[in-house]
């Protein structure tokens, strides 16, 4: 696949334009069904980050983003339904707030395990894209990158039964499909070739942590760069330093970067720099000031667009509100995580701030509601199929119902727990 040429500065913008370039490209073409990403674990992060700021600016195309790990086939499918669902219903109350139409449900065949999952793939992807309107150019962008994939041969053959083996089928027409092969051992790309199957690109960006900080070093120091580039390239910089425990050089970039969004009125910016100066400060033990910058960025952030800042911000405050033992004070926090992560249609933070509100009435002798918050937060999980979540909050409801003799109680979480998956949805 070609890419236009990029005339940015240095490597990291080269990279990133680039990769930002190649997938708005894909889009837009209209020859090829699928793009193969070649990309590491962490180099996933960006794509689909990428992706996301690809979805606010084109508001017309639909993008569905699938990030769970895939153990197999049959059970990947399985988790993409409960996600497609829960975006469908979080879909579904904001149209009937407006007045709207719902969408209407996943058909039936998408939950049977009894077909097989290229089958139900298929049928959740012709759901959605008769979802788009009829008049106008509008197009399904279908995602997935997995960031785990264990069985790499079922997760290959599910990818190869999507593709025009029999040339473009109708209900291929508007849609496009994104997904992620191992850049470091790729095996979809060789398997789609042995397959035998047309209509794919492959793209492997080279975004490895030594490059990107080599190139964000240079752009942060380089006069002739843009100012508000230089401090973009800062700001990643502070969470690498974050990331690879240099807290002072990451405390002094969140101050510097901090004053200039605050000058800039940069509030959402501003709110992250605040996010990162408070995990700096909670690393290095220091929880009441960590605590008192995430409420600053809450305070900057509360009247913005910005919900996943939103989230982060309120679930650290909660966190280390548990640490400092203000179980109050981190009930208030979970239940703002649990009311923005409601809002922004992103079932995983609300089912660990459902958790963890159970946790901080656990912690100040209020046993009743915490088991008012954990059966809510048990019930929430089961209809996201959840269960890395569900299994937690199981475990503590076994616990306390065995405490109590409760022993009815007790039988049913131990018996659904016996019952559960051996799967993460994290």
């Amino acid at each position: 696949m070609s890419h236009r040429p990029v005339t940015l500065i240095n490597a990291m913008r080269r990279k990133l334009q680039e990769l930002q370039d190649t997938l708005s490209g894909f889009v837009d073409q209209r020859d090829h069904l699928l793009l193969v990403v070649g990309s590491t674990e962490g180099e996933a992060a960006w794509v689909l980050k990428t992706l996301q700021g690809l979805d606010q600016e084109t508001p017309s195309d639909l993008f569905l983003l699938f990030a769970h790990d895939a153990q197999n086939a049959a059970q990947y499918v399985t988790a993409l339904v409960a996600n497609l669902e829960a975006q469908l219903e979080g879909v579904n109350l904001a149209r009937q707030e407006k007045g709207e139409e719902r969408w209407p449900p996943l058909p039936s065949g998408c939950q049977d395990m009894r077909q097989a999952p290229a089958a139900r793939l298929r049928a959740a992807i012709e759901h959605m894209r008769g979802m788009l309107p009829p008049d106008g150019d509008h197009r399904l962008v279908w995602v997935m990158m997995p960031l785990k994939i264990e069985d790499r041969v079922s997760y290959s053959q599910l990818v190869g039964q999507l593709l025009p083996h029999d040339g473009f089928q109708p209900w291929m027409r508007s849609l496009r499909i994104v997904v992620r092969d191992d850049r470091e051992a790729p095996f979809l790309v060789p398997a789609l070739r042995k397959l035998g199957v047309t209509g794919a690109l492959v793209y492997e960006p080279d975004l490895s942590t030594a490059a990107l900080t080599d190139s964000l070093a240079q752009e942060a120091v380089d006069p002739a760069t843009p100012v508000p580039e230089r401090m973009q390239a800062l700001l990643q910089l502070a969470a690498l330093d974050y990331s690879y425990k240099r807290y002072p050089a990451a405390a002094e970039k969140y101050a510097l970067l901090h004053a200039y969004y605050a000058e800039q009125g940069q509030k959402e910016l501003q709110a992250l720099c605040l996010q990162g100066a408070g995990d700096v400060l909670r690393a290095v033990g220091k929880l009441e000031q960590a605590k008192e910058r995430y409420q600053q960025g809450l305070a900057v952030a509360v009247n913005t667009l910005a919900l996943p800042i939103l989230i982060n911000l309120s679930m650290a405050a909660g966190d280390v509100s548990l640490e400092l033992k203000q179980y109050a004070d981190a009930e208030g926090y979970f239940d703002i995580t649990d009311r923005v992560a409601t809002k922004a249609l992103n079932p995983f933070p609300k089912g660990d701030a459902m958790e963890k509100i159970g946790v901080s009435r656990q912690l100040r002798k209020d046993m009743g509601k915490a088991v008012v918050a954990w059966k809510d937060a048990a019930t929430f999980c089961r209809s996201v199929e959840y269960t890395v979540r569900l299994r937690s909050v199981l475990q503590r409801l076994e616990k306390v119902y065995g405490a109590a003799g409760m022993v009815t109680e007790q039988r049913a979480c131990k018996k659904e727990l016996q019952e559960l998956p051996r799967e993460t949805l994290a």
